[in-house]
């Protein structure tokens, strides 16, 4: 038998639990389906990405209120395949996702495409499994006018001081007034995407 086939079937259970916790929170998120979305997180939960670090329920409400300042719609996430790895009633899940999220800069409608990496800490407590932290990898991103033609005048200062591997999501962080986030891990800092890879596995392995 092959490694997989020797994984008892309530290992494998456990996996697709874990994947499915994450890929509906995601579509949850993307059509505005808050309790949904706040099935999947813990009162603990938190979450730490470009432009916000909260908590779970913090996370529904910030992207509540970025859905409700605009028409055209929410955050689209296309999702690649989830690698989990499960100890017990821990999981860690990597996540590779392009984002697209529609954004306003300087009165310009705009959208933001992200690749990153989404890393998950799922837990099981009592009969559930649900995510205990998510933390964004950020690989790059760039920014794409909704309309053929249309100028942004950028501060050029803020723009040369924002990470290159997430640019203008920390550009419109600081704009729309969620706050400068400079300490993201990223390919411009190994040591900081090290970082959250080495805390995931001794999370996993119950330290």
């Amino acid at each position: 038998m092959g490694t997989f086939e020797r994984r008892s079937l309530a290992d494998l259970l456990a996996v697709e639990a874990v994947r499915q916790s994450i890929v509906r929170e995601r579509w949850a998120r993307d059509i505005g389906d808050w309790d949904e979305m706040a099935r999947f997180y813990y009162d603990d939960t938190r979450i730490a990405v470009g432009w916000t670090t909260c908590s779970g329920a913090e996370f529904i409400e910030h992207t509540k209120k970025l859905a409700a300042t605009g028409t055209r719609g929410h955050g689209l996430h296309q999702l690649g395949p989830i690698q989990v790895r499960l100890e017990g009633t821990r999981a860690v899940a990597d996540l590779p996702a392009q984002i697209a999220m529609p954004v306003e800069i300087h009165e310009t409608e705009m959208t933001i495409l992200v690749w990153e990496r989404m890393c998950f800490r799922v837990e099981k407590r009592e009969d559930d499994w649900r995510i205990a932290e998510f933390r964004a990898v950020y690989l790059r991103d760039t920014l794409v006018p909704d309309h053929v033609g249309d100028v942004v005048r950028f501060d050029e200062e803020l723009l040369r001081s924002c990470r290159p591997s997430y640019r203008y999501t920390q550009y419109w962080s600081n704009k729309a007034g969620w706050g400068n986030h400079p300490d993201r891990p990223g390919l411009d800092r190994p040591d900081l995407i090290r970082d959250v890879y080495e805390a995931n596995e001794k999370w996993l392995s119950g330290a």
